[in-house]
């Protein structure tokens, strides 16, 4: 059977999912295409490369009986409404980060999927690292032994040109982040936006129930008005803690950045994007395996290959409800956590 597919949303983002859709052409076809923007709608359907339905409303998209899935792809504020309205459709959907903005609006989206019976998959596409997966089945198997600390890095360095203007060289630029530029619609700065990313890896990762959360945020050169950085420690139930750093303003630690690093009783595992680093105790140099051909644009290609196949066969995604719910939970316990100053307790 071919999943014929609408995308609500059709922005930035989008372009990657498009590409990833098209890469499954054989299993799925894009039908339809909702946006408020005509642009966004033209750019999208010339990517897509044939004639398909166009909305300006979702809602009509949603009403269209020759749609049996879709992919969410809007402004964090909007979400909510849309998967809402998407489960009660009876559409399966997939939706981009972070699920929603508090956890009452994830209570609600837990009640629909769950009544309407549909797949609901959050689209964490950063699971489909190959250095996460395979980190993932070393700790399954137990290579490391009792897991003590696990460090989860999402970084960049977002500076501006310099302008020879020299009077604006010591000035950070208020930069034109569009509606994530309003606290309102983005529910936060970096940490609910990138910040979502190491923080769904983490608890991929650690596999345990999160008790307790710190952190502290900061803002040292983006301008967003809200932190562009933020450094946060989970407490597992299990005793093991986890780390969360996360940065518009730097990089993560190391030449070539590091993605996760997991200490244990029987060694470690560290990684970068395309490599994978495995050092038990007692050895002077790690076994290295690389994963030659990687890009980040085949995450999104893997994250659509396994919300497919969820749907055909009738399984639950890596990261549905469930796990969403928990990354929020854990973002807006940080954010507690820095204004209160205290840990809080989940």
């Amino acid at each position: 059977m071919t999943i014929r597919v609408g995308l609500i949303g059709c922005g930035g983002i989008m372009h990657p999912h498009v590409e990833g859709w098209k890469a499954v052409s054989d299993r799925a076809e894009i039908v339809a295409l909702a946006d408020v923007s005509p642009e966004a709608l033209a750019q999208r359907m010339a990517q897509v490369g044939r004639e398909v339905n166009v909305y300006a409303d979702y809602l009509g998209l949603l009403a269209d009986p020759n749609v049996d899935a879709v992919d969410i792809a809007l402004p964090h504020h909007l979400h909510r409404d849309a998967i809402v309205a998407a489960a009660n459709a009876g559409k399966h959907l997939m939706t981009e980060k972070p699920l929603c903005l508090t956890l009452d609006e994830a209570a609600d989206i837990e009640a629909a999927v769950k009544k309407a019976g549909i797949v609901m998959m959050a689209a964490h596409n950063q699971l489909f690292f190959p250095p996460v997966l395979q980190a993932k089945q070393m700790l399954l198997k137990g290579d490391l032994g009792k897991v003590y600390m696990i460090w989860s890095f999402d970084c960049s360095e977002r500076r501006a040109a310099l302008a020879l203007d020299k009077s604006t060289w010591r000035t950070q630029p208020k930069l034109d982040w569009g509606w994530r530029s309003d606290p309102a619609k983005m529910g936060g700065g970096e940490y609910i936006d990138t910040g979502y990313h190491p923080t769904y890896r983490l608890l991929f990762l650690a596999g345990q129930t999160p008790a307790e959360v710190t952190a502290m945020m900061g803002s040292y050169r983006v301008g967003l008005g809200e932190e562009d950085t933020a450094n946060v420690m989970v407490k597992f139930a299990d005793g093991s803690l986890g780390h969360v750093f996360t940065s518009w303003a730097m990089n993560a630690p190391g030449s070539r950045p590091l993605l996760f690093s997991i200490m244990g009783e029987g060694g470690q595992i560290w990684a970068e994007a395309d490599k994978l680093y495995f050092q038990p105790i007692g050895m002077q140099t790690p076994a290295v395996t690389e994963y030659p051909g990687w890009s980040y644009a085949r995450t999104f290609r893997a994250e659509i290959e396994h919300f497919v196949d969820a749907i055909d066969k009738g399984y639950e995604p890596l990261h549905s409800v469930v796990e969403a719910t928990n990354t929020l939970r854990v973002i807006l316990a940080a954010y507690n956590a820095t204004d209160s100053g205290r840990i809080v307790t989940l």
